[in-house]
């Protein structure tokens, strides 16, 4: 018998299939567990693939999302962040010749944060969720990332490792690279391009303008024009995410591109762009802020310009990534680390908060 039924009806379904509480919203919730769902059958794949299969299967319901394609690539980058997925750089497609950025699904994991609590990342490749039935009703989604409160008397630690779970230290999934100064961290980089040839035509190049007067991040990304100096760039390969570098530009032309990430760094290209950008903005007197909100018995950080992994690792655990209201990204953050938070973020990423 054939039914015809609504959107909200075919939204509550796959709610219910995703495992999350019932109801008919398209929530970030509804994205990462269907992104991580997706991303068990698909992967290894490029991000591009992850975000073009859930627009395309969703375009039909015409969502009220404005950009639901830059939503996904947000929400897809943010699983890549906690580490539901890794990224790898350099991966060999059919033809070897070409070489693309590439996602694949984590192993089922699990980081025990100090208060006994339990982070879990990874999915299998038929499940996103490879938890006994018993134990997904316990799973508390906060943001990108899922956590298991324990019982009272309950060693989450060794109830994980006996379903096959990994276990992985705290510090290891929240290693930041050493604090150094802006001033150090762009004299490296210039040095790096000196020492380089002229570089070759790029197509489709895209120049980060830090001094655009707006707080949109994606619309400080523009087409070169007349540029001179060094900036942070991107541009689109065939297969896989952006590439990401930095670049030495005269009247709009390419003249020499340090590519990122640099050889022997663990860190996403993205992330070292992230930073040497806002390195810049410190430099040029133009900081990159975020604003503080008072909560009642915590402090909401909320950001307009990308973070790190490692940063948005940290803030996680310290605190909570929650939606964010009118900017890129918010945390909520326990009254007591306000301030030590503040601190990290300006020696390691140069940040200020609004007055």
């Amino acid at each position: 018998m054939i039914e015809i039924v609504n959107v909200d009806e075919i939204i509550a379904s796959a709610r219910r299939d995703l495992g999350l509480p019932v109801g008919t919203e398209v929530d970030s919730a509804y994205w990462f567990a269907g992104l991580r769902r997706l991303a068990g059958q698909l992967c290894p794949c490029s991000p591009r693939t992850l975000v073009s299969s859930m627009a395309g299967s969703h375009r039909v319901f015409e969502l009220d999302v404005p950009d639901l394609v830059g939503h996904l690539e947000d929400c897809v980058d943010a699983l890549v962040a906690v580490g539901d997925l890794l990224e790898f750089h350099d991966v060999t497609t059919l033809d070897e010749k070409v070489k693309a950025t590439w996602v694949f699904a984590a192993p089922p994991s699990f980081v025990m944060h100090p208060s006994g609590a339990a982070y879990i990342l990874g999915l299998a490749p038929d499940d996103a969720l490879p938890l006994p039935v018993a134990w997904r009703e316990r799973v508390v989604s906060r943001g990108p990332v899922r956590v298991i409160e324990p019982l009272p008397g309950e060693d989450l630690d060794a109830s994980l490792k006996s379903i096959g779970f990994r276990s992985l230290s705290l510090n290891a999934w929240r290693r930041s690279p050493r604090p150094e100064s802006a001033a150090s961290l762009i004299a490296g980089l210039d040095a790096k391009l000196a020492a380089l040839g002229p570089a070759g035509h790029v197509p489709d190049l895209k120049v980060f303008d830090g001094a655009k007067d707006t707080r949109s991040y994606r619309a400080r990304w523009v087409a070169p024009s007349g540029q001179d100096g060094n900036y942070i760039v991107r541009r689109p390969q065939a297969y896989g995410a952006d590439l990401w570098g930095y670049a030495s530009l005269e009247r709009g032309e390419l003249r020499k591109l340090v590519d990122f990430p640099v050889p022997g760094s663990r860190y996403r290209g993205c992330d070292m762009a992230w930073r040497a950008q806002l390195a810049i903005d410190a430099l040029l007197k133009r900081p990159q802020r975020y604003r503080i909100v008072a909560l009642d018995g915590a402090k909401r950080f909320d950001l307009f310009f990308p973070l790190p992994d490692w940063a948005r690792r940290r803030l996680s655990t310290i605190g909570q990534e929650v939606a964010p209201d009118k900017c890129l990204m918010s945390f909520c953050l326990p009254l007591d680390s306000v301030s030590a938070e503040q601190a990290f973020l300006k020696e390691y990423l140069f940040l200020e908060c609004e007055e």
